[in-house]
């Protein structure tokens, strides 16, 4: 028979028939009181293993097979049971006559001796003590499990319970559930580790979220401090003043003075009117008088400079500053109150522009901080151009808040102490699978319907011509069988045909994922299982039923595309100078009568079978995001992947950017002339002096401030500095519409403006001042449009580099694909596969043995050279655990379906449907969102998986008959049934008829029409 395909049939095992029951290692005795307690306080292994360490000391304990009263004579029972088994089918009765033989009493004495029942009692507690503890597994486990199923077998004599066969390779169930851990687990460190990453994620959460919290408050309080008024500024209060009038003594000098020059003007009068007696006296008229005297004194007399200077009264900055009155305070926010009251800023004590410089301030530590903490996400996708892997990076602009996606600050590695893990995971079998093969044998050939009728008339003479030319020239078409008509000389079929066309029905299947898994060289997976309604306990028949049903649809599918194939025929006519003729003649010219030649096509038929070659205990894993580290790996992976940036979606306005996101965006666009914001506050200022004059002389002067566009005048100060000449000096200032008197010890005036724009005058006026000197200052605050204008001018710098940036990405993703030319895309799949394949693997052994491979450390550096050196203990107790799991399953059979990503992160959609690659498979396997893997278990090694699922270690010792608990059994049984079928193969199901189509046609020996009648068997045939 011709191999047609393979199959693996995964289904439940077998439920253990009543009769066939596992031998039950439970009973009354110290030992399993002993480990029934240790279960129940929750000691675990280390009160299991104490327990039974104790058994093992004592004197009840069984270490061999002659260590039991009737040991000996146990081996012996066996050996003459095997022999006779040898000989064929052993009956009960002989069973009983051995029994008798060998122990010199019928079965029932035996059973009810002393002998026997300590035997039995001692080899129960036995093989549950060497299974609990490592170090015995080099006891003969296997005989001594021999020995106990021999006693059972003496018990059953009397009942004849069942074939002997089934009776002599019963398991063993263990008497409780010892739910075990590893001795060195690192399910507890991880657990602790798990913590505290859980804690530093907490608090880094918290941070973030309190930075964020800080963030919107100082932005918060900066508008609110800005958006005050000028009414709350604290100002020189002002005050009225007299007009001023000329000092007394300046009167009293004026009239004596003009006194004594009156008196002198009339004497000198009165001299030149009298007449002179003599004409020649040449000296004037002396006048002797106390007034005269004074006035000719004052008169003549210079100028004096007063010796005054203005006295000097320190003020408080508090009093002339550019603060705010203590009413502002009750006119913010309470977050802006808390935010100041944490800072220690006092409003009616600190400046506003210092106050709003230290929220500014403080506003940008904040951001720096949120930049290295939270940071920004990024996605990542990949796409391969000939040979090169191009990693695509895209920031994403959604902010901070991403915790974990973004930042400088990572979480600190935390190493793991410990050895070689020796965990065990919550798996269970899923079931068994049977190893299928669909066999074919080719049973004959029929004839079908008609194909054609040649028709010649009685005295006919028909000829047809075949010509067979070839050309250069070479024309395809398709033409179906329904409207034309072939003949041929001679027609041939293809002999594998249905081999073919059944791998490519079960490729699609695949493809389709129409429940089928791919599994090695073994062919897809069918998967049986209960419906929700009925019960999972099925019968094998119903399994097998199942096998049988796909497999007669795949053969049955098959030979309907081969009927298509035959259908649809494809002409092609090649012309060539060689011409080939055939000529055919029907002669009917001397004939009695018409002749009619019926053509029919003609089937092949075939004999289909199904055979089990064998059973496997597997195993189902479900997988969350199985590519998780590989896309991870491949995103770390710079040296080997050529990495382009591709600039984000630049969708902000300019009404969104701010004085917190613009260096964000400045470093994404990577634009190089952007300005920062204006300043909140300005200080424009101008001066004056004069002096040299004397006391008549008074000082004025006007000018304008010009004020910085895009900001307006909201308060102003005008300090003075002089020397006078009387006590009543001023100074006259006006600054925009405000005015003031500086007279006295005022040495600063303080003001609020009238938010002028553009410039505002300044204008002073002196009096009695020998020098004066004066200083103005006016704070002006930025305006709306200012910040408008900055917002307009960066989102335009912003948008070209971004063009520039998409410009940049797009030539050089251009040029990649330039240099790919018609290069293979992708890596081969084969070796994709491989990748898929040990990236499960990886995952089922992390569920499988609930660890991460953290331990396995097994080269250090030297202490010498610093060179990677082996650790030969290390490597000893790794190479075991190694060895084993790389044994114990067929990883090279394992079978997996893929789920679509949303079973994933969801945070995650996007980044794992930006993936991209030219193999499908592979880019299903990244995109996933969850997969399941079915891993068979190596024949040979069911027992120590069991072994090591149910105690946490690896099987150090020899054969290992089955001692497990309940879930276990049935397979074991069904696995040890099968082991005792003769042959490597065995018939599964009915046989079923296959007919293939064929294209040859066969010439009916009469000219009848042939008919069809249904048989016995329901099947239509010719008659």
């Amino acid at each position: 028979m011709e191999n047609l395909f393979r199959l693996m049939l995964l289904r439940p095992a077998i439920e253990q028939a009543p009769e066939q029951s596992s031998i039950g290692l439970e009973q009354e005795s110290p030992y399993q009181d002993a480990l029934r307690a240790a279960v129940v306080s929750g000691g675990g292994r280390p009160g299991i293993e104490a327990a039974s360490a104790e058994f093992a000391a004592s004197d009840d304990f069984v270490s061999g097979v002659l260590d039991t009263p009737l040991g000996d004579k146990l081996d012996e029972l066996a050996d003459r049971v095997d022999a006779l088994e040898a000989a064929g089918e052993v009956p009960w009765s002989e069973v009983a006559n051995a029994v008798e033989e060998v122990f010199g009493s019928p079965a029932a004495d035996v059973v009810a001796g002393d002998a026997y029942q300590e035997t039995v009692r001692r080899l129960r507690d036995s093989l549950i003590a060497i299974k609990v503890l490592q170090q015995l597994h080099s006891l003969p486990i296997e005989r001594l499990t021999r020995q106990l199923r021999t006693a059972e077998l003496i018990a059953d004599v009397d009942r004849s319970a069942g074939p002997l066969a089934q009776r002599r390779r019963r398991s063993l169930e263990l008497p409780v559930e010892l739910e075990l851990k590893s001795r060195l687990s690192t399910r507890d460190a991880r657990k602790e580790l798990e913590e505290q990453r859980k804690k530093l994620l907490d608090e880094r959460r918290k941070r973030v979220d309190g930075l964020l919290t800080e963030h919107d408050v100082l932005r918060s309080a900066i508008s609110e401090l800005a958006g005050l008024e000028s009414i709350h500024f604290r100002a020189t209060e002002l005050v009225a003043s007299e007009p001023t009038r000329a000092p007394d003594v300046t009167v009293l000098t004026h009239a004596i003075s003009s006194a004594a020059r009156y008196t002198e003007v009339l004497r000198e009068q009165h001299v030149k009117g009298v007449p002179r007696r003599d004409e020649e006296r040449a000296e004037p008229l002396q006048l002797s008088t106390p007034y005269a005297e004074l006035a000719q004194t004052l008169v003549r007399a210079p100028d004096v400079v007063l010796p005054v200077r203005a006295a000097f009264t320190p003020v408080a900055l508090a009093e002339v500053g550019f603060v705010l009155k203590p009413s502002a305070t009750d006119r913010l926010s309470q977050k802006t109150q808390a935010v100041l009251k944490r800072r220690g800023i006092d409003l009616g004590t600190t400046p506003l522009d210092k106050v709003t410089q230290r929220l500014q301030a403080d506003l940008a530590s904040t951001v720096d901080e949120l930049e290295v903490v939270a940071g920004h996400p990024e996605k990542h996708s990949f796409v391969r151009f000939g040979d090169a892997l191009i990693s695509v990076k895209t920031p994403l602009t959604t902010g901070w808040g991403a915790l974990g996606t973004g930042g400088i600050l990572g979480i600190p590695y935390l190493p793991m102490n410990g050895s070689v893990p020796e965990t065990k995971g919550t798996v269970a079998p899923a079931g068994v699978a049977d190893l299928l093969l669909v066999k074919q044998q080719l049973t004959g050939y029929e004839a079908v319907d008609v194909a054609h009728i040649e028709n010649v008339l009685k005295g006919e003479l028909k000829s047809r011509e075949h010509t067979r030319r070839e050309e250069s020239e070479t024309i395809t078409f398709v033409e179906t069988e329904t409207s034309t008509s072939e003949e041929h000389e001679l027609e041939s079929t293809d002999r594998f045909e249905m081999s073919r066309e059944a791998s490519e029905t079960i490729k699609e299947d695949v493809a389709l994922k129409a429940g089928l898994t791919i599994s090695g060289s073994y062919g897809p997976t069918v998967e049986f299982a209960a419906s929700a309604e009925g019960s999972f306990n099925r019968s094998k028949e119903e399994a097998t039923k199942s096998a049988t049903t796909f497999s007669q649809d795949v053969t049955e599918r098959t030979s309907r595309k081969i009927s298509e194939r035959v259908l649809q025929r494809t002409t092609v006519r090649t012309l060539t100078e060689t011409i080939e003729k055939n000529v055919h003649t029907l002669d009917n010219t001397t004939g009695t009568g018409h002749i009619s030649g019926v053509y029919q096509w003609v089937n092949k038929v075939y004999q289909a079978q199904m055979y089990n070659y064998g059973l496997r205990m597997m195993f189902d894993f479900m997988i969350p995001e199985p590519a998780a580290f590989l896309v991870a790996a491949m995103n770390q992976a710079q040296n080997s992947a050529l990495t382009l940036t591709k600039p984000p979606d630049f969708t902000l306005t300019p009404a969104q950017i701010s004085e917190s996101n613009y260096a964000y965006w400045v470093k994404v666009c990577g634009a190089g002339d952007v300005a920062p914001p204006p300043e909140l506050f300005r200080t424009k200022s101008a001066d004056f002096k004069g002096g040299g004059g004397d006391s008549k002389t008074n000082y004025n002067h006007s000018a304008q401030i010009a004020i910085d566009d895009g900001y307006r005048a909201v308060f102003g100060s005008v300090g003075r500095v002089w020397n006078v000449w009387e006590s009543d000096a001023s100074v006259d200032v006006v600054l925009g519409r405000r005015t003031q008197r500086m007279m006295g010890s005022q040495w600063l005036w303080t003001t609020t403006l009238d938010d002028e724009r553009d410039s505002i005058p300044f204008a002073l006026d002196s009096f009695h001042a020998s020098q004066v000197a004066i200083a103005i200052e006016v704070k002006c605050q930025r305006t709306d449009r200012a910040l408008d204008k900055w917002r307009l001018e960066t989102h335009a710098k912003l948008l070209a580099a971004h063009k520039a940036q998409v410009a940049d990405y797009e030539e050089k993703l251009a040029q990649l694909k330039l240099q790919a030319g018609v290069a293979i895309r992708g890596r081969n799949p084969a070796a994709n596969q491989v990748t898929i394949r040990r990236e499960l693997q990886k995952n089922c052994l992390s569920i499988l043995t609930d660890q991460h491979f953290d331990l396995f450390d097994a080269v250090v550096d030297s202490a010498v050279n610093g060179l990677p050196q082996i650790d030969v203990s290390e490597a000893a107790a790794e190479g075991a655990y190694v060895r084993f799991f790389e044994q114990a399953f067929e990883w090279e059979h394992m079978s997996w379906v893929t789920y679509p990503y949303f079973w994933g992160s969801k945070d995650q959609w996007d980044e794992r449907l930006g993936y991209d690659d030219p193999d499908p498979a592979f880019v299903d396997f990244l995109q996933a969102g969850y997969c399941r893997a079915t891993v068979p278990v190596r024949p040979g090694f069911e027992g120590a998986v069991d072994h090591f699922l149910t105690f946490g270690e690896i099987w150090n010792g020899g054969a290992l008959p089955t001692i497990s608990s309940p879930l276990y059994l049935p397979i074991a049984d069904e696995l040890a049934a099968r082991l005792d079928r003769p042959g490597d193969e065995v018939p599964q199901g009915d046989p079923w008829t296959v007919r293939v189509p064929t294209s040859l046609v066969k010439l009916r020996a009469d000219d009848a029409l042939p008919v069809w009648e249904q048989n016995e068997d329901g099947e239509w045939v010719e008659a």
